[in-house]
């Protein structure tokens, strides 16, 4: 079975720059927000178009101050310094300070570029397996207008389990471990993966689906909407995010929103976020399923997490001088014109347990490959002495390249 990346509850790509998210003609005080809804004229109910876009070019690094020009203001309040007025008491009483108008990203500020360190493979990982269609999301808008403006579209974001370039997909067979990967019909080689032209065909997961119907996906609004080619898709029940890294597993639940700007040739995803609030709760119960094993070095991170809340998990409940209780959370992505199967996959994308051995490791590098591009191309004298060119040559030739962070922001 090749390795395994997927976003089991989903995300949203991106576009054309025709309008920043923090765009501060569209929003209050020039705040980060996101755009208004269009005027209700610009929906009709004989709207009939429908894209489906599959994700590509995952990035969490936002090492350095990029976490400053990524996210949404999500609390009403640009905290830019510590004695500006924030939505919470921090743990150690000072604020975690904003971004650019009032963006609110402690966890890219504080927390990803250590997990990033710590897993020096972690994008890679995330590259080569979501580019081989094991796990690829999907953004998939119906009722739409196919214009800029749209002011009531249904949208859903699903998993795959699997995908592929062959034109004709009906004949293919599942095999390999947990009967899990796409096989030519003779189940004895895999099928070809996408090639990520536009025209590639992805199995959708069914447990992104009530029920396994394919019309019906867990995260799903009837009433999202498009505004100057950006779609705004409100995340308001914590909706759970898992990237699959071969051995483990990262997982981000979050109440926000998913904003994908669609190109003007409605083919790609140029630029993309999903930007939130990830409750402490959660945060720590990413920890295990990523590697960190070893609960002393868990401990560790853990206070890493908790001393840099900086929101509430619900904005609505509390006050101003109450404890924080969650991170704001963002990150990017990108996206491509993709084809959904018109059956579902017969089973659900495989999930790994990278401490089912009982805990035994002391930190997260044995449940990583180490062996890496970007490793390579950082510092060749960090690659691990048993890495071979066999090692590297699959990031050499991934199918999606090792996302650059955008220095732009979004």
């Amino acid at each position: 079975m090749r390795s395994t990346l997927t976003l089991t509850l989903a995300l949203l790509g991106s576009a054309t720059a025709a309008c920043s998210v923090y765009d501060s003609s569209l929003m209050g005080e020039g705040l980060a927000t996101v755009p208004a809804r269009p005027p209700a004229g610009t929906s009709a109910s004989s709207d009939d178009v429908e894209a489906i876009f599959a994700f590509r070019n995952i990035s969490l690094d936002q090492s350095g101050d990029r976490w400053r020009r990524f996210g949404l203001d999500l609390d009403g309040l640009n905290t830019a310094s510590i004695e500006d007025e924030a939505e919470c008491v921090a743990a150690n009483g000072s604020p975690t300070l904003d971004g650019e108008k009032g963006i609110d990203n402690s966890f890219g500020q504080h927390v990803l570029p250590t997990v990033v360190g710590l897993i020096s493979c972690l994008e890679d990982n995330i590259a080569l397996n979501q580019g081989l269609g094991f796990g690829t999301v999907l953004l998939r808008l119906r009722e739409w207008n196919g214009t800029p403006n749209d002011a009531k579209v249904d949208v859903s974001v699903v998993s795959a389990v699997d995908g592929t370039s062959l034109d004709d997909a009906t004949g293919l067979e599942w095999g390999g471990p947990a009967g899990a990967t796409l096989m030519l019909p003779s189940a004895t080689q895999e099928a070809p993966p996408p090639a990520w032209d536009g025209e590639d065909v992805f199995f959708v997961d069914p447990a992104s689906l009530v029920a396994g119907d394919i019309d019906y996906a867990l995260v799903w609004k009837t009433d999202a909407y498009i505004r100057d080619g950006r779609v705004v898709l409100p995340l308001d029940t914590a909706t759970t995010f898992v990237f699959l890294t071969g051995p483990g597993s990262f997982s981000l639940s979050l109440d926000g929103f998913l904003v994908a700007d669609i190109s003007e040739d409605g083919q790609t995803l140029v630029k993309g976020m999903i930007a939130g609030r990830f409750s402490a709760g959660e945060l720590v119960a990413t920890l295990q399923p990523l590697g960190i094993c070893d609960e002393d070095f868990r401990n560790g991170v853990t206070s890493l997490l908790t001393d840099n809340l900086d929101v509430r998990i619900d904005p609505t409940l509390g006050s101003p001088e109450e404890p924080c209780t969650a991170s704001s959370v963002a990150f990017s992505f990108q996206g491509i014109r993709a084809k959904l199967a018109d059956t579902v996959a017969p089973v659900a994308l495989p999930i790994p347990d990278p401490c089912a051995d009982g805990g035994r490791r002391s930190g997260p590098e044995p449940a990583f490959d180490r062996c890496c591009r970007s490793v390579e191309l950082n510092d060749p004298t960090s690659l691990p002495d048993d890495c071979s060119p066999e090692d590297l040559l699959p990031y050499a030739d991934l199918p999606n390249p090792i996302p650059v962070p955008l220095e732009e922001g979004f």
